[in-house]
């Protein structure tokens, strides 16, 4: 049966994050290993990842599934931004293996027109030196893309080259529903979802699919736009999950959403309701309906909001221009791993 989490935000507490997971009902959870938004990140502390590892387990997540730093382009042509990329990539393997987690999801990158295989031969590349050097590490997920110019990782031929072009078995793909109908595979009916898993078998290999994102879509089928919606709310909408979810083939996935975060109890609602959805299709469990958090925060308000960083519901209006001074838009403050919005908003509408 599918396992249905968020991708949380690790501000405040490390172990803060499976605790809001578990207050909004993951049992499945998405982090970042650090500061998504730099090269480097503070060295962990091994007090902290054991409190991350035992939260983890009192909260019976499973998995726990870290997603690269969006500045990471394996595919870069600009040999000091390989390099710089690489070396992150490595290190976040290896934070990933610390925190106990059992998938690192990262996209394919942009060979930024310098042609597709130089850029496929540096992902290759990139996966072989984490073979060699870090055995420890979780399993390599690469995510399938919208399209957008100069990416790779879009279509399944492209990822079944990059993944026996380093020929690692452990290495796999993780497929993002939003990612799948931009780049042009209908996922919205059943014989649409059919034949998209059918492709995937037969070019990619479905024991190669590990990990669903599930997320709707603002732009529509074929129109290369990497925007994340609300569940039911885009162009996916509530039928084109059900009739995702009724393939069996996806029924043994955890499934970690990534939609957008308007308001306070957003992660809630879009949690419970691709919960409700894949209880409809029998893709999960109808006895989790039972145990659902309900209300606008409670009670995570306390547990989540606060830590998060999210918006009150209580919001104090701006303050008043001074005198003599050009009044200028209010630029968001930074929110997700660090308590920002605009890392958050970049991983749920614009990946």
């Amino acid at each position: 049966m599918m396992r249905f989490g968020m991708h949380l935000s690790m501000s405040g507490r490390l172990a803060d994050a499976p605790d809001r997971g578990r207050a909004i009902g993951c049992r499945a959870l998405q982090i970042f290993s650090g500061n998504p938004r730099g090269w480097t990140k503070a060295p962990q502390v091994p007090e902290r990842v054991e409190e991350f590892k035992e939260a983890v387990k009192a909260a019976k997540i499973d998995p726990v599934v870290v997603h690269a730093t969006y500045l990471i382009n394996l595919a870069a042509p600009d040999d000091p931004i390989f390099k710089l990329s690489v070396d992150t990539f490595l290190d976040e393997l290896r934070r990933s293996a610390a925190l106990g987690a059992r998938f690192y999801v990262v996209h394919s990158g942009s060979h930024k027109g310098q042609g597709e295989e130089k850029g496929r031969q540096r992902i290759i590349e990139a996966l072989r030196r984490a073979d060699r050097e870090v055995p420890d590490r979780p399993e390599i997920l690469l995510e399938n893309t919208a399209g957008t110019a100069n990416s790779l990782g879009t279509t399944f031929e492209d990822l079944a080259k990059l993944l026996d072009g380093a020929a690692i078995p452990r290495n796999g793909v993780c497929f993002d529903t939003c990612h799948a109908l931009a780049a042009g595979y209908e996922i919205r009916t059943a014989e649409g979802a059919a034949r998209t898993l059918d492709d995937f078998d037969r070019i990619v290999s479905l024991q190669r699919l590990r990990c669903l994102h599930v997320n709707d879509s603002k732009g529509g089928l074929g129109s290369h736009l990497d925007r994340h919606e609300h569940i039911g709310k885009g162009e996916i909408g509530e039928a084109g999950f059900k009739a995702f979810f009724a393939d069996k083939r996806v029924w043994n996935l955890p499934a970690i959403l990534e939609t957008p975060l308007d308001q306070p109890d957003d992660d809630r609602r879009n949690l419970w309701k691709a919960v409700e959805l894949a209880v409809e299709s029998g893709a999960t469990e109808a006895e989790l309906l039972e145990v659902m958090p309900t209300g606008p925060l409670d009670p995570i308000k306390a547990a989540a909001a606060s830590k998060r960083g999210k918006v009150s519901s209580k919001r104090k209006p701006p303050p008043k221009p001074k005198a003599g001074r050009a009044k200028t838009k209010r630029r968001s403050a930074p929110r997700h791993a660090q308590g920002g919005r605009k890392v958050r908003r970049r991983l749920r509408r614009k990946k």
